[in-house]
């Protein structure tokens, strides 16, 4: 017998974040704001301070329409602050969008002949609220320098949920071919990577799920972004995938026909593109060298399926690159081959209305007061895909 659907979403937020101080190393200079430069710096602290709290409010509407066009059940979140950010996003944003839902859905109760009762009703609300609230969250503190995290919000509960932001290369006996030459920290005492060093940049959050009797894992990352050029940064996010696959082939190793066989799905921001329109010789934009996709290492075998390719090829970009005036795909939702197999029909959704105008391939409608470069729902699109499990 089928299972009943539910809708499985990744969304890189871009810095949900309630800090007044929040730092961001790419930031080249805080006395500068808009057009204006200060010449105190304490009074462009407080001026940017202020500007960015009221600035937050716009952008947090946009970002939670965004999520909300999505529909999903379950949506694994990146660049998130804290678990309190969270929160308040959630009941100061996407509640305030919930409500026509519930109401439109509780008049129809209201006037149902033969008029209902007051439990009745009461059941009926509840319901309502259910179908459209997230009320599971849930965000692991992990290990990017400027405190960003991974979240996840659901309408359907966990059985268990955990972080892997402590576990370190040697545990997973992971070490790619340039690793040994990677290096991080700030530009003036850079270090090279040690193997008791800790693997995920970000984090990798699992999550386990019964639905309708099945059982469903979600692994959540946020890998190594390209800033310094993709192929600079390629050993990383390497190192990342092949730890993300590590994990998923230990967490299945006794399921009878392996992980391929097994229900569960990598989701999140790669921040690595596989193709750009159905090409994959592509060269790094910064250094012009070839730079070959850190995701060869979950598809190019068959390990995991990326639905995405099931869209044209044209069709498949995520988020928008204006300086390299780059369409690509950087949010994925990888099935092993057994879900994907029982999903023929599941193509994934992308929502680009909270798109800034400048992302001029997108002709489609967007939301309200959307800008050309900002305010805009996030510099990432949501993805998702409706799916039921065998």
């Amino acid at each position: 017998m089928s299972s009943r659907s539910f809708r499985l979403a990744t969304f890189n937020v871009e810095n949900l974040y309630s800090r007044p101080n929040f730092w961001d190393p790419q930031r080249r200079n805080d006395q500068q704001i808009g057009n204006v430069f200060f010449e105190d710096k304490a009074e462009a602290t407080q001026a940017r301070r202020l500007g960015e709290a009221i600035l937050s409010d716009e952008k947090c509407q946009l970002t939670a329409l965004a999520l909300l066009a999505t529909d999903a059940d379950i949506i694994a979140l990146q660049e998130v602050d804290s678990e309190g950010a969270l929160r308040s996003f959630r009941e100061n944003y996407l509640k305030k969008l919930e409500g026509p839902h519930v109401a439109r859905v509780m008049r129809d109760v209201i006037f149902r002949d033969p008029r209902p009762n007051p439990e009745q009703v009461r059941r009926e609300r509840e319901m309502a609220i259910a179908a459209v609230n997230y009320r599971y969250l849930k965000l692991f503190d992990g290990n990017d320098r400027r405190g960003i995290d991974i979240g996840l919000l659901s309408r359907i509960g966990w059985q268990d949920i955990s972080s892997r932001a402590d576990v370190t290369f040697k545990q997973l006996g992971i070490w790619p071919p340039g690793i040994e030459e990677y290096r991080e920290g700030p530009p003036e005492n850079p270090r090279f990577v040690e193997r008791t060093d800790r693997i995920f940049r970000r984090n990798l959050l699992i999550a386990e799920f019964i639905i309708d009797s099945r059982p469903f894992t979600l692994f959540c990352c946020h890998l190594k972004s390209m800033a310094g050029g993709r192929r600079t940064t390629h050993a990383m996010r390497l190192a990342e995938l092949g730890a993300v696959r590590k994990l998923v082939e230990e967490r299945f190793e006794d399921h009878k026909g392996g992980p391929a066989n097994a229900n569960w799905a990598i989701c999140g921001d790669f921040n690595d593109y596989y193709e750009i329109d159905g090409e994959r010789d592509i060269r790094d934009y910064v250094t012009g060298e070839d730079a070959p996709s850190a995701l060869g290492v979950v598809l190019d075998d068959g390990f995991a399926v990326n639905l995405m390719e099931r869209r044209s090829v044209e069709d498949r970009w995520t988020s928008y690159h204006s300086p390299d005036d780059i369409y690509c795909q950087l949010d994925y939702i990888l099935l092993s081959p057994r879900l994907a197999e029982a999903n023929p029909a599941a193509i994934p959704e992308v929502i680009r209305a909270g798109q800034p105008w400048r992302a001029t391939r997108y002709v489609g409608p967007r939301f309200p007061r959307i800008g050309w470069d900002r305010p805009k729902s996030s510099d990432h699109c949501p993805v998702v895909v409706e799916l039921r499990l065998p």
